[in-house]
C-alpha cells in the first residue's frame, strides 16, 4: 500500500503514511497484548506485567516452529476453544442452573456485603481467620462487596470510571487503526 501512496503522491506522503501505519500497528499490538494480559490476570491471578511478557513469547515460539501455517492453525484452534467454552458456560449458567433474574439478584446482593462478610465468605473455616479475600497488601482478590468507581458500587451499572477509561482508550486506538489499516478500506 505504501508503494501506491509513494507512486501517486510522492515521498512526503509515503513517509507520512509509513509513520501512521507503524503507529497504528503499535497501538493495535499494545491493545491486544494488554487486553490478553488483563484477561490472564483476571482468570489466573498472574501478574499482568508477566503475562504481557510471556504471551508474545508463546506466539513467537509456535510461529518460528511451524511458520505461517502454525499461526493460522493456532488462531483456528483458539477460536474453537473460545466458542466451546462460551456455549458450554451459557448453557450451564443460563439454561441448566440459573436464570438471568437469579444472576441479577446474586450480583445485586453481592454489593451489600461488608468487608467482614466477604472475608468470612472467602475463608476455609467461615470465620475469616484464614481468608483469601485480600492479599497481604490489602488488595481484593475476589469479587465481593461494592466496586469502587462504579455508581452505587454496583456490578450492574453503565456508570463506571474504569469502563469510561476503557472506552476512551478504545476510541483513540480504533480511530488510529481505521485511518491507517488497509483492512478497513
Amino acid at each position: 500500500m505504501c508503494e501506491i501512496v509513494r507512486a501517486r503522491w510522492g515521498k512526503t506522503a509515503h513517509l507520512t503514511f509509513l509513520v501512521f501505519a507503524f503507529l497504528a500497528n503499535i497501538i493495535v499490538t499494545s491493545m491486544l497484548l494488554l487486553g490478553g494480559a488483563a484477561t490472564v490476570e483476571a482468570l489466573t491471578g498472574m501478574n499482568y506485567e508477566l503475562a504481557s511478557f510471556l504471551i508474545p513469547w508463546g506466539v513467537i515460539l509456535y510461529t518460528s516452529a511451524g511458520g505461517l501455517k502454525a499461526t493460522f492453525m493456532a488462531s483456528y484452534l483458539h477460536t474453537m476453544i473460545i466458542f466451546a467454552v462460551l456455549i458450554t458456560m451459557i448453557t450451564i449458567v443460563y439454561i441448566k442452573v440459573y436464570s438471568s433474574n437469579q444472576i441479577y439478584a446474586f450480583l445485586d446482593q453481592t454489593v451489600s456485603y461488608s468487608e467482614e462478610q466477604c472475608k468470612n465468605i472467602y475463608s476455609s473455616d467461615g470465620q475469616g481467620t484464614d481468608q483469601f479475600f485480600q492479599d497481604a497488601d490489602g488488595n481484593k482478590l475476589m469479587a465481593c462487596g461494592p466496586v469502587s468507581g462504579n455508581a452505587q458500587g454496583s456490578y450492574l451499572t453503565m456508570l463506571s470510571a474504569d469502563g469510561l477509561m476503557f472506552g476512551i482508550i478504545n476510541i483513540v486506538g480504533n480511530f488510529g487503526t481505521v485511518f491507517v489499516d488497509q483492512s478497513y478500506w
